[in-house]
């Protein structure tokens, strides 16, 4: 029996599409969309570490902060997160509704004003790879 081209192409094309219905099924996770600091939005009442509390966060998981004028959310790496303060490596967003989406890692978030970050309004997410789907 001799081995054409064409009878190649069609187990290989079968091996492919399983393969990669499997790929689907196991990287198809749905990321999460979280309003932070629930109905109370982004705003000096909440503190970070209650809100976040119990909560499991992935890598491409969204969050929402909703906030007031005068409150703002930034952006920001460990050092200007312990700190209180931005700095050049920092982001500041203040249009009252900001989805940021979290990168794999630690992720740092701040008000910008260092009396009401100092007050609590600060979070620090750790976000995990996505779980695999079954």
């Amino acid at each position: 029996m001799a081995v054409t081209a064409s009878s190649v192409r069609i187990p290989a094309m079968v091996f492919f599409m399983v393969f990669q219905l499997q790929y689907e099924a196991i990287h198809s996770y749905t990321p999460v969309h979280y309003l932070v600091g629930d109905e109370d939005g982004w705003d000096p009442v909440i503190t970070g570490v209650s809100w976040s509390n119990g909560k499991k966060f992935y890598a491409g998981d969204v969050l929402e902060f909703k906030y007031d004028r005068g409150i703002d959310v930034s952006v920001v790496d460990e050092e200007a997160f312990d700190d209180c303060a931005v700095n050049d490596k920092s982001i500041e967003y203040s249009t009252g509704d900001t989805n940021l989406t979290l990168a794999f890692g630690a992720n740092y978030f701040i008000c910008s004003r260092p009396l009401i970050c100092q007050a609590g309004l600060k979070l620090a997410i750790n976000a995990t790879a996505p779980p695999p789907s079954v």
